[in-house]
């Protein structure tokens, strides 16, 4: 299954490993899920882990983000981001994940920002929060865990 994951849900993995997002995180370490990402994405996952309010709560350096990142792009599959997608207007910033979704063939969006959790699916890619997407993984015919 290849899912896009929003900024968000990365810096909410990362700070708590035990929430939602850091089992979707841990998921995809463990090769259960494929991350797709694209440079765009990966820019604003970057940037958002270094902000100095967030960093006070994961507390690591820019190196250790820098190693940290690294490691996820092990499991990613990255797109080249060149689809032009204009679906989002109040944040048009969010569209670059509809259009990594739709580059990589992902089979879900996981998000919490309500511009993309609004809009529901996209060109038949489904867009659910980490507690509705870790319930669709769960009752899997047969998950692989």
């Amino acid at each position: 299954m290849k899912i896009v994951v929003d900024a968000n849900l990365f810096a909410s993995g990362l700070i708590k490993p035990n929430s939602n997002p850091g089992k979707i995180l841990d998921l995809i370490k463990h090769n259960q899920l494929e991350l797709i990402l694209s440079p765009s994405v990966i820019r604003e996952i970057k940037r958002i882990l270094l902000y100095p309010r967030l960093q006070k709560y994961h507390r690591k350096t820019a190196q250790e983000i820098d190693a940290y990142f690294e490691d996820v792009l092990m499991f990613a599959w990255i797109v080249e981001g060149k689809e032009a997608v204009n679906v989002i207007s109040d944040d048009p910033s969010d569209n670059k994940y509809l259009a990594c979704a739709y580059e990589g063939e992902a089979d879900y969006i996981v998000s919490g920002d309500h511009h993309l959790l609004d809009i529901e699916a996209y060109k038949g890619i489904k867009i659910l929060n980490a507690k509705s997407f870790l319930n669709v993984w769960e009752n899997l015919p047969d998950p692989p865990h």
